[in-house]
């Protein structure tokens, strides 16, 4: 789990000099926010945070979160000297996309909910690492992600098709995907179609997440938990490569529907999963990993356990007919 590695003072549930977790810094924001709502509107900034007020036109607003932003960056973030940007719930007209592009900026709502909307036609595009981002919503445009970025958390965030870190269809022919790496932290978070590094990799944590058609990878090696995808979801065309995927659900030629689970180096664990017609890799397939306490809402397992290789398992899943299947 990335830690933010500055030290906490004397107070607090931590000892004194240890290191925030993000679990840590979301709660202290959280805190602060409450403060600033319960005491002074008119604070708008302290040694570590900015606060937008939104009282303005959505299009203001945007402008007020904007030199907010810039103002941060001028404060000299580190690993050390984080700053917050705390955002009042509210319209931000963009017509230009607003670029979280400095480490040790961290953008979030000031309630923790998802209430700061992002309009107009400008979108938030993330393109450096070390951030905590939380409560945006940029309704049915790309939330945008362009690189692994794995000390980033999203939390609580909301965009249209391709959103974090996803990617349109290859280009007919092409038989290489073209998507991104993705290893960020995502909790809470909704994406259209081909979201959660569509037609990529994902492989990084994904908490609670809901994602359309193709979401989710071209390839899977994190930690996927009581996440939704539609059809041809969690590497539907590719494989699973490692990690744990517990308590999702799928449709269609979801999990790995026609790749491989798993590797004779790589053995990961798919577990208390839903999948629909042709999901578990039923195509020319091998099963090296484990697949314990799945479902199929349409066809069985037959070919899945035809596919099992080496130490590989199906053990107490289920098919449509609730019949048990085990290899």
């Amino acid at each position: 789990m990335p830690q933010y590695p500055f030290l906490t003072r004397a107070y607090g549930p931590n000892a004194k000099g240890s290191t925030l977790t993000w679990e840590d810094l979301d709660n202290s924001l959280l805190f602060l926010s409450e403060s600033i709502n319960v005491t002074d509107n008119d604070i708008l900034s302290g040694s570590n945070y900015l606060f937008v007020k939104a009282d303005g036109t959505p299009s203001q607003n945007a402008t007020e979160l904007s030199a907010s932003y810039t103002q941060a960056k001028a404060s000299s973030p580190s690993a050390t000297n984080r700053i917050a940007v705390l955002v009042s719930p509210g319209k931000y007209t963009f017509t230009s996309d607003f670029i979280l592009d400095t480490q040790y900026i961290d953008v979030v709502s000031l309630t923790g909910e998802c209430d700061v909307l992002v309009t107009g036609s400008g979108t938030v595009v993330i393109s450096n690492d070390n951030m905590f981002v939380r409560g945006i919503d940029v309704d049915v445009k790309n939330f945008t992600m362009t690189g692994s970025l794995p000390s980033t958390v999203v939390k609580n965030c909301k965009g249209g098709d391709s959103s974090f870190g996803g990617y349109p269809p290859p280009t007919p022919g092409d038989f290489t995907s073209p998507g991104y790496f993705i290893a960020s932290t995502f909790i809470d978070c909704v994406g259209g179609d081909y979201s959660f590094a569509s037609n990529g990799s994902a492989y990084g944590k994904f908490i609670n997440c809901t994602g359309g058609d193709y979401s989710f990878g071209q390839y899977c090696d994190g930690t996927f938990s009581n996440c939704i995808g539609g059809n041809y979801s969690f590497a539907w065309e590719g494989n699973i490569e490692g990690g744990l995927i517990e308590n999702c659900t799928g449709g269609t030629f979801s999990f790995a529907s026609i790749g491989d689970i798993g590797s004779p180096s790589e053995i990961p664990t798919v577990k208390n999963c839903v999948g629909g017609l042709n999901s578990f890799a039923q195509g020319t397939s091998n099963v090296y990993g484990l697949l314990q306490n799945c479902k199929l809402t349409s066809g069985d397992f037959t070919l899945t356990i035809a596919n099992v290789t080496n130490n590989g398992a199906v053990i107490s899943c289920i098919d449509a007919l609730n019949n048990p299947q085990n290899s």
